[in-house]
């Protein structure tokens, strides 16, 4: 009991006396905090205690590589991916310890001792403005050097999308066929070509840029220009895009003479080399608007009596550009005129009768129409045609015999045609 007793009046005493210690003197203990501070302060700000503060996403750069480029080496791989960034730990005043950041800090590795291709381990070295550097992390990195070669890798281009209806797009022209490449040897030897691409939705103007090229390998895999040294291969591309429009040539037009042809000929036909008769013309869109046809130089046909094969011009007019050949070739067809000429009741004849054989025919008049060339038909008249019946070898009997014909005594020319207008095959009884 006398135990508990003790430990009431102790807590008593504490009570009374905290109290007493936060109730008595409050404007001296207030002074004697602040001027505690006060004096922490100074100290600080006189003695400035160094701090070691630990800076993160430090970049990381290369120096050396002017040595390695004399040496014909080079860094293999991605840069970016390679040098990723560090922390580093920096002791530093207190006073700088807030404002410290990766602005502050260099970071770098230094191949310009590096000789020889391969795999090299190298230190990252950092500085710091604003104090000393403890610490780098990570404080080395492992690096692959490679050959320094140079190669020529031929250009493709592409195009994609559509011009706008009216609109002519003309070959792509490079300053270049190929484009030099520089970097590691191992890389080099992959790539195969180098790809630009030229988008020409809604173009109207002409091109003349530079375009950035991709590169591939054999498989079509694409190789990133990061590993090359230098950057991004380029190629400067003209392309001509112009106003367009399709016409005809004026064909007919272009001969002269039709009505100066000797008597009895005439143009039976004529045509061009082109697949077409139309051409595509480009130039300004109000000049190409008003043009509805294109001529030819002329041909004069005047007096001839055999066909006519002659290259000619197309006319243009100024300002305006035909897009293919600028001149077609011309085939004038001309031939004499044709007639028809009719003979009526011409007598059959019967040939080939053997001795003591008669003949009767089912029909003794035959009617036929010659047509050919009018100087053909101008020197056969009735007396010249002979009709006959071929009874040579046929036993007495009723047969059925095809006419036939002669001029004068010989067969019909193989460029005039005739036609019986009567049965051309009759019955020929023989006993």
């Amino acid at each position: 009991m006398k135990n508990n007793i003790k430990k009431s009046r102790f807590w008593e005493m504490l009570k009374q006396g905290l109290k007493s210690f936060f109730t008595k003197n409050i404007a001296i203990k207030v002074l004697s905090l602040m001027f505690a501070i006060l004096l922490w302060g100074y100290v600080l700000m006189t003695q400035n205690p160094p701090r070691v503060k630990t800076v993160t996403d430090v970049t990381v750069s290369i120096e050396g590589e002017a040595d390695l480029t004399t040496r014909k080496l080079t860094l293999r791989g991605d840069r970016a991916a390679l040098l990723e960034d560090v922390s580093v730990r920096v002791r530093t005043e207190l006073t700088s310890y807030a404002d410290i950041s990766a602005d502050d800090i260099t970071a770098s590795i230094n191949l310009s001792r590096i000789t020889s291709t391969g795999k090299h381990t190298v230190r990252i070295h950092a500085k710091s403005s604003s104090g000393d550097v403890v610490s780098v992390s990570p404080s080395e990195i492992e690096v692959e050097i490679d050959t320094l070669t140079t190669r020529n890798i031929p250009i493709e281009i592409h195009e994609e999308g559509e011009l706008p209806e009216g609109y002519w797009a003309g070959d792509v022209q490079l300053d270049s066929a190929t484009v030099l490449l520089e970097g590691p040897g191992t890389d080099l030897a992959k790539i195969v070509k180098a790809v630009g691409t030229i988008d020409l939705t809604n173009r109207t103007e002409s091109l003349n840029q530079s375009i950035m090229l991709a590169l591939y390998d054999k498989e079509g895999n694409v190789v990133e220009s990061s590993i090359l040294f230098g950057g991004m291969p380029t190629v400067v591309a003209k392309q001509e895009i112009l106003p367009s429009k399709l016409v005809p040539i004026d064909v007919d037009g272009a001969i002269i003479g039709r009505e100066e042809l000797p008597e009895n000929f005439e143009i039976a036909s004529y045509g061009t080399s082109l697949e077409s008769t139309l051409v595509r013309i480009v130039g300004d869109a109000d000049v190409i608007q008003k043009i509805e046809s294109l001529s030819l130089e002329p041909v004069d046909v005047t007096g001839c009596t055999e066909s006519i094969q002659q290259e000619l011009a197309i006319n243009v007019p100024e300002g305006v550009r035909i897009i293919g050949a600028d001149s077609v070739n011309l085939q004038v067809t001309i031939r004499e005129k044709t007639a028809v000429l009719e003979f009526t009741e011409l007598p059959i004849e019967i040939v080939g009768l053997a001795r003591k054989q008669t003949a009767t025919l089912s029909q003794e008049l035959a009617n036929v129409t010659f047509s050919g060339r009018v100087s053909l038909l101008a020197g056969i008249t009735r007396g010249d045609v002979k009709v006959y019946a071929d009874v040579t070898g046929l036993a007495a009997g009723t047969h059925d015999v095809k006419l036939a014909l002669q001029i004068d005594g010989e067969d019909v020319p193989s460029d005039l045609q005739y036609e019986f207008t009567t049965d051309e095959t009759i019955q020929v009884t023989i006993e």
